[in-house]
């Protein structure tokens, strides 16, 4: 059985009610992401996995193949398995990808890097 002190459960309340005043309200700006979206329809999605504390992190990589430094990263789930990990990042990679098949790709040398 988990339990918490009488004084650590009220400092944790009465910081949650702090909470209130110590945040601000957002912009319309602020939602600007989700209005201007319709380039991911048009992008290439690259599973990536990470090893970090102890699990393995599931990141999504979504770029544009026409302009390929327009990307968006977000981070999807953890597990602590890599063998599940890697499965479940590919069909996670499967939903999220418009073109299923992956023929949409992105080339290193679209990027015109300098190594100078």
């Amino acid at each position: 059985m988990f339990s918490i002190p009488p004084e650590l459960y009220a400092k944790m309340l009465d910081n949650l009610s702090n909470l209130f005043f110590t945040e601000k309200l957002g912009l319309d700006v602020d939602m600007n992401f989700y209005r201007n979206d319709f380039w991911l329809s048009d992008t290439a999605v690259i599973e990536s996995l990470q090893h970090r504390r102890g699990v393995w992190e599931i990141n999504l990589l979504f770029a544009h193949y026409k302009t390929p430094l327009k990307f968006l990263s977000r981070r999807i789930t953890s597990h602590s398995c890599r063998k599940r990990a890697t499965s479940m990042a590919f069909y996670m990679r499967r939903l999220a990808a418009k073109d299923q098949r992956g023929t949409l790709s992105l080339d290193i040398n679209d990027l015109h890097l300098s190594l100078n």
